[in-house]
């Protein structure tokens, strides 16, 4: 009798220490998913049709509770956040209840872009970029942030999943390059290496659904990430508190518009161009010192195609330089400097030399005046003008340093 109790304890210890290791496996398979974010805090850099093993993943991302610090819980909100190895930020997680939503209502609002330009008070531009097929697409997505803060802007690819009406909605988005979509002047080019929305019908009400949030994302700039990490987590309960705002008055407000039109659910509405994945490739570039001339080239990628318009180095091989020589190699730099500089000044002052050479012939074969006479006159002159470079010299430099303090003022945030 002891022998089998020991034998069903023993059995019962096993099952628990392998379903802690299914977790954290499944866990760590979020974390280093290419279309989730890593636990190195980097994305993948390329697009990538979403599969369902993703959406599992997504999904025990947001139900496993191990690892995660309960930040806040007020009424039907909880807030969690969990360090993620590697990067500054803190992943953010948000549970909540909604009891007068459905969850097809709310998944219509995360996904209509007419919609957002209506409640999402933070949005500056929104553009589709195009479709990958009828359940991924790329979009440009730009938004404001208080002052002294510039604003950020994102492109992302989404993905998403409707299991039916008693089943599960899911709504996957992350950070992807496209190459007609460059960081531009004005904005700080802002990283999102998961968002992920999971939807599920309250079982207790008919009209209620669940609503589990998932997000992790480096603003960029010079934010301290101590500072985002505060922020982060009280900003969820506004975000819950817009966005069933936003869902209590979609019914209305699409009964209004002229089309009803939704092509997240029936493809046959799809208006988008349609996009390859090779154009949301990640360009690497290739930093190229200032004195070496930059050239614009045309060089074939993998697909066979010409890309024009990259900056390379020139063909000049050069040679590596080991730590004993490194002294002797900014020694010559500095002297090859500094005899460019003795060079310039030299061929001026002959420049200024041969100009009153030829207006002394001019006058003496004119006999205007005497020999001794222009001669004083003239190297009067040449005195004069070099004075005048040096203080243009002067003011140059001062000019130099009000303007470098001035870009001082105007840091990238």
């Amino acid at each position: 009798m002891m022998t089998k109790l020991k034998r069903s304890a023993n059995r019962r210890c096993h099952r628990s220490l392998w379903a802690s290791w299914l977790r954290k496996r499944a866990l760590s398979r979020v974390l280093t998913s290419p279309s989730l974010a890593s636990d190195t805090g980097t994305p993948s850099g390329m697009a990538r049709i979403a599969e369902d093993s993703d959406f599992e993943a997504l999904k025990q991302l947001v139900d496993d509770h191990e690892g995660w610090t309960l930040e806040l819980s007020k009424s039907d909100t909880q807030v969690y956040t969990r360090p993620v190895a590697g990067c500054n930020f803190n992943m953010v997680k948000i549970h909540t209840e909604f009891a007068d939503v459905t969850a097809d209502i709310l998944f219509d609002v995360l996904h209509d872009p007419d919609y957002r330009k209506v409640w999402d008070s933070h949005m500056l531009a929104s553009e589709e970029i195009g479709i990958l097929n009828v359940n991924n697409d790329v979009g440009y997505y730009a938004m404001s942030c208080p002052p002294p803060l510039k604003p950020r802007d994102f492109v992302l690819q989404r993905s998403w999943l409707d299991t039916g009406p008693l089943g599960e909605q899911m709504l996957l988005s992350r950070s992807v390059p496209h190459k007609l979509y460059p960081p531009k002047k004005g904005y700080v080019r802002a990283m999102s290496y998961i968002t992920g929305f999971v939807l599920r019908t309250n079982e207790n009400s008919k009209t209620g659904c669940i609503l589990k949030y998932v997000a992790h994302c480096d603003p960029q700039g010079t934010l301290p990430p101590w500072l985002v990490n505060k922020v982060t987590h009280t900003l969820g309960p506004r975000m819950v508190k817009d966005l069933k705002k936003a869902a209590l008055g979609y019914i209305g407000w699409k009964q209004t518009q002229p089309h009803l039109r939704k092509p997240w659910r029936f493809p046959e509405e799809i208006s988008g161009p349609r996009i390859s994945i090779e154009d949301c490739l990640d360009t690497v570039v290739v930093p190229v010192p200032r004195m070496l001339p930059q050239t614009p080239t045309t060089q074939p990628t993998a697909n066979g195609k010409v890309t024009t318009g990259q900056v390379v180095r020139s063909p000049k091989v050069m040679t590596p330089t080991t730590p004993q020589n490194i002294p002797s190699t900014i020694a010559s730099s500095s002297s090859n400097v500094n005899g460019k500089k003795e060079e310039k000044k030299e061929r001026k002052f002959f420049e200024r030399k041969a100009k009153a050479d030829t207006k002394l012939n001019a006058s003496n074969t004119n006999g205007c005046s005497s020999p001794n006479m222009s001669n004083k006159k003239e190297e009067k002159k040449v005195k004069k003008e070099s004075k005048d470079d040096s203080s243009v010299k002067e003011k140059n430099k001062v000019d130099g340093g009000l303007k470098k303090r001035r870009s001082l003022l105007s840091l990238k945030f």
